[in-house]
């Protein structure tokens, strides 16, 4: 089960899924903003420092990319969120408009008789049975 399946699941109010929304937005920002200092010279001038200097840079441009792809999913999460709210309010409207109309096609079979029952009409035509009584 994914997070945001979580949430509805665990039936959370839309202003604390909004919130939630709002607090992956700006975390989304803020890292998207922070760019890392640059390593510089701080491994000394030999051969030996300027190598483990460009590593060392070589590691931190991984890390800014693997920052930004971590932006990506925030921001896509977020999205996912809001879409799954959308979801979620419309699976409650077809769900109360498909259990009024059981409920009214309950009606017409609940009744104590069909003599008295007035919530739905019989047919009057076209239900005929066979001469055997069998089928319809």
């Amino acid at each position: 089960m994914h997070a945001v399946d979580m949430l509805g699941t665990l039936g959370l109010p839309d202003d604390l899924i909004e919130e939630v929304r709002g607090m992956l937005a700006s975390r989304a920002t803020a890292l998207e903003a922070a760019e890392p200092s640059p390593i510089g010279d701080v491994f000394g001038g030999s051969a030996q420092g300027a190598i483990l200097g460009r590593h060392a840079s070589l590691a931190q441009r991984h890390v800014a990319e693997a920052v930004l792809e971590m932006v990506a999913g925030l921001r896509g999460y977020r999205d996912e969120l809001g879409a799954h709210q959308a979801r979620m309010g419309d699976t409650d409207t077809q769900g109360a408009a498909d259990l009024r109309r059981i409920e009214q096609a309950t009606a017409c079979v609940a009744a104590t008789s069909f003599a008295t029952n007035d919530a739905c009409a019989l047919p009057t035509s076209g239900a005929t049975r066979p001469a055997d009584g069998v089928g319809g």
